[in-house]
C-alpha cells in the first residue's frame, strides 16, 4: 500500500539536502512518536551511508517495536535540474517492506517542496496489517513533517540549523570516543565524559545520559565514592531543569560541586569543539550526493 504526502519547507533544497544526511536529524524530526536506537555493540554514525544499519524501534521511547533494518541507498534524479532521491528499502520484525523514497524539488520562491513516498506490506496477517500500517505511516510521515516545517523555520529565521540538532550528534560523538578508547588511562577517559556532560547539559535527556556513562564507568572502575557521587547527581537532574537551576560548565564529577558554574579544563573544550567540528555536516552540491 504506497502513501505520499507532500510539504512545503522554508529553505533551499541545498540546506533540506545536507540535514537529510546527519542522523541526529533524523532522531530529532522522528522524536517523540518514535525513538530509534543502535542494536547491541553498535553506535550512531554522525550521517547516513549507503548501506544497513541495524535499529531497535521504540513507540514513545516506552514500547519496544522490535528491530528495523535501515537499507540507505541514492537515485539519480530523473528531472533535469532536480535532486536525487533518498531511498531507505528497510524491513522488520513487524513489516516485510517499509520502502522510503524522500525528494526534494526546488520552488521558485526559494522554498523546497518535500515528499515523503512510502510502500508498506506488512509481514504477519498482511490482509490486515497492511492497511493499519499505511494508517499508522499517514501519521508517522506527518509528524515528521511537521518537525520538518518547524526546523526549517528556525533555519529561515536564524541562518542555521538549531543548536539542539548539532549537540545531540556531538555528544554522541564525544561517547563514542569514550567507547573507542577502552584501554585508555581513566584521566583519559573521563574528560570525553566530562566533555559530554559539559555539551549536553542544558538537555534533560542528554544531561541524563552523561550521569548514567559516569555512574556505569565509576562501577566499572570499582570507584565507589564516584558512584555514590553519580546517583545524587542522577536524582537532582530533573530537578535542575525543572528549577532551571543548572550549573553552566559543570563538569559533573563527584570531586566538584554538583552546583558550582564552572570554566571547563581546556582539554574538555578541545574535545568538545573537535566534537562539534566532526560532526557537523558540509553543505553538499547535486554532482556529490549520490557519489
Amino acid at each position: 500500500m504506497r502513501i505520499r504526502l507532500s510539504t512545503p519547507l522554508s529553505a533551499p533544497p541545498q540546506w533540506v539536502a545536507t540535514q537529510l544526511q546527519s542522523t541526529a536529524v533524523f532522531r530529532h524530526i522522528t522524536a517523540p512518536l518514535i525513538h530509534f536506537r543502535p542494536a547491541p555493540g553498535h553506535h550512531w554514525p554522525a550521517h547516513w551511508a549507503p548501506g544497513d544499519l541495524m535499529l531497535q524501534m521504540w513507540l514513545l521511547g516506552m514500547i519496544p517495536m522490535g528491530p528495523q533494518t535501515v537499507r540507505i541507498s541514492v537515485e539519480p534524479c530523473t528531472q533535469a535540474g532536480g535532486w536525487p532521491t533518498l531511498r531507505d528499502n528497510g524491513e522488520g520484525v513487524l513489516m516485510r517492506r517499509w520502502d522510503h523514497r524522500i525528494t526534494l524539488q526546488p520552488l521558485p520562491d526559494g522554498r523546497t517542496l518535500y515528499t515523503d513516498e512510502i510502500d508498506v506490506v506488512a509481514r504477519h496477517l498482511p490482509w490486515l496489517m497492511t492497511p493499519l500500517s499505511a494508517l499508522f505511516a499517514q501519521a508517522f510521515y506527518r509528524h515528521r513533517q511537521r518537525r520538518w516545517r518547524h526546523l526549517a523555520a528556525q533555519h529561515a529565521a536564524h541562518g542555521t540549523a538549531p543548536t539542539a540538532v548539532q549537540r545531540i550528534a556531538a555528544f554522541d560523538h564525544l561517547l563514542a570516543g569514550f567507547a573507542r578508547l577502552p584501554d585508555a588511562p581513566p584521566p583519559q577517559r573521563w574528560r570525553w565524559l566530562e566533555a559530554a556532560h559539559v555539551l549536553g547539559q542544558a538537555s534533560l535527556p542528554l544531561h541524563w545520559r552523561a550521569h548514567t556513562a559516569m555512574l556505569r564507568y565509576a562501577v566499572a572502575l570499582g570507584d565507589t565514592r564516584e558512584a555514590a557521587g553519580q546517583l545524587l547527581r542522577l536524582a537532582l537532574v530533573p530537578w535542575g531543569h525543572l528549577l532551571a537551576r543548572l550549573p553552566l560548565g559543570n563538569i559533573g564529577r563527584s570531586h566538584v560541586s554538583a552546583f558550582q558554574p564552572m570554566v571547563p579544563a581546556a582539554e574538555v573544550t578541545v574535545l568538545i569543539q573537535q566534537a562539534v567540528e566532526d560532526t557537523a555536516t558540509p553543505p553538499v552540491r547535486l554532482d556529490e550526493w549520490g557519489a
